[in-house]
């Protein structure tokens, strides 16, 4: 599975109500699908934290996917079909729900408000 940010940052603070607790449940029942997070992700998680040792403590139970051209294509594919909506989501949502789709992983996230838009994104609440 592909861990958004916001649940990146829930399981090493707790996030908008969602406790450490939760988050750690919910991925230890889940940690045999894989875990994973975006490039995207660790970046947004790491402009929250003083050093590169804390950002790379927080994150070193996952597996880092990098941009490459065909992620690169399924972000483009994502933004141009959510502009034709007139329902755009951020450039950093792009990146990650593309990261989801290029690499056929579900995308855990509370964030229904913007992932929802993606068409063919399996978005697991937690």
């Amino acid at each position: 599975m592909l861990y958004d940010t916001e649940f990146l940052i829930a399981y090493t603070n707790g996030y908008k109500g969602v406790g450490k607790a939760r988050a750690a449940r919910f991925l230890a029942a889940h940690a045999e699908s894989g875990l994973f997070i975006s490039r995207i992700t660790w970046m947004e998680f790491s402009s929250g934290v003083a050093t590169r040792a804390e950002a790379d403590h927080a994150t070193s139970r996952f597996s880092v996917l990098e941009i490459d051209d065909k992620l690169a294509w399924h972000a483009a594919r994502v933004r141009r079909y959510l502009q034709a909506q007139g329902i755009p989501i951020g450039d950093h949502d792009v990146w990650i729900a593309a990261t989801a789709l290029a690499y056929g992983l579900p995308l855990v996230s509370n964030n229904s408000r913007h992932f929802d838009r993606v068409p063919g994104l399996d978005l697991r609440a937690y």
